[in-house]
């Protein structure tokens, strides 16, 4: 049987609907290799998990910063009146309970007037202290920071820095927090696997992203981590990316 004579390949819409339908078979085995290729290469998941807890902060930081100011050439008596503050306001804090103590050396800077239009001309000299106290009764440091009134005196001024809270125990519940988030990521995979009829077989690869400690409730993570130092509740986060086998 002559085909060419049964099928006029000069017609415009045999021509046209021969290779449309070649297209289509093409398409078809070119899918189905495709699917084969999926199935087969296809024995990882990569799901992520997190875990998540809530703790109370359990030491705190506060710091406050000691002014004076002298004139000109008067350095060191402004370093003596600081030096002065200093150990009458340690001897205030030892008296309420507080012995971890932080006091740095004074900085020291020259003291400026701007006349329009003139040169700067010097009037004296002002002098700076930070106290740093460190305390693991947060509640009797958060008294003390709200009524700093028996810290100050005469000859300088008292200016307060935050109140720091933070969690001592994050390396260790950073290891509970990791094997959580590694049974998340698992039930995550075997939810997956389940819909396409397979099985979540070994853990391959973990890798465990930055540690977020929020206040509690909060959402503010970032790409490096986070650390609220504000917050007495914190939310303390870890998130891993996990690599299992399928069955």
């Amino acid at each position: 049987m002559n085909m060419r004579g049964l099928i006029n390949y000069t017609e415009p819409l045999v021509a046209g609907s021969t290779i449309l339908g070649g297209a289509f078979i093409i398409c078809a085995l070119l899918a189905g290799y495709v699917a084969y290729g999926i199935k087969v290469a296809d024995d990882t998941i990569t799901v992520t998990g997190s875990a998540k807890e809530t703790v109370t902060a359990d030491f705190g930081r506060w710091s406050l910063n000691l002014d004076t100011r002298a004139g000109i050439g008067e350095e060191q008596i402004a370093i003596d009146r600081l030096e002065k503050a200093v150990s009458t306001i340690r001897d205030t804090l030892g008296g309420k309970g507080f012995t971890e103590i932080e006091t740095p050396i004074a900085s020291v800077n020259a003291t400026y007037y701007y006349p329009q239009g003139g040169e700067p001309v010097q009037t004296g000299v002002s002098a700076s202290r930070a106290i740093m106290i460190h305390s693991a009764d947060i509640e009797k440091l958060t008294a003390l920071a709200n009524d700093m009134g028996s810290l100050t005196g005469t000859g300088y001024t008292l200016s307060s820095g935050p109140l720091e809270l933070t969690y001592q125990k994050l390396p260790e519940l950073r290891v509970k927090l990791l094997a959580g988030a590694i049974k998340d990521a698992r039930e995550r995979a075997e939810a997956i696997a389940k819909e396409s009829g397979r099985s979540v077989g070994e853990l391959r690869v973990a890798s465990s992203g930055v540690v977020q400690v929020l206040s509690q409730g909060g959402i503010d993570v970032s790409d490096y981590g986070s650390y609220d130092t504000q917050s007495r509740m914190k939310d303390v986060m870890v998130t891993v990316r996990a690599d299992f086998s399928l069955r």
